[in-house]
């Protein structure tokens, strides 16, 4: 089992997509805990799951567009024991990754 899983909702966004998962990456190798990325491709109609993949991130396909719906993809197929939701267009450092964890492992 994962210690964390970060998904990613994303619709269209191959344009933000490789800079967020570069982050993620970079903020994600930093920590000690085990984690893995998904993106939920909320039926895009450009790049987003080939970007993602080609990112190391698993991908979820949820055909209907709304939120809520590919969060709740993305946390179904998480193995991770804590959910971390961000959009596909947030940079997450590892300083702020770190503390998030701290504060999920700490109830």
């Amino acid at each position: 089992m994962m210690d964390y899983s970060v998904v990613i909702p994303a619709y269209n966004e191959e344009a933000y997509l490789p800079r967020t998962l570069a982050a993620l990456k970079r903020s994600m190798a930093k920590t000690a805990q085990r984690g893995e990325l998904i993106v939920v491709d909320n039926n895009s109609g450009d790049r987003t799951a080939d970007i993602a993949r080609s990112h190391g991130a698993r991908v979820v396909h949820e055909g209907i567009n709304q939120i809520s719906k590919a969060r709740n993809a993305g946390a179904a197929a998480a193995e991770g024991r804590h959910l971390i939701f961000v959009d596909a267009d947030t940079l997450i450092s590892a300083r702020l990754l770190g503390a998030a964890l701290d504060h999920l492992a700490s109830n």
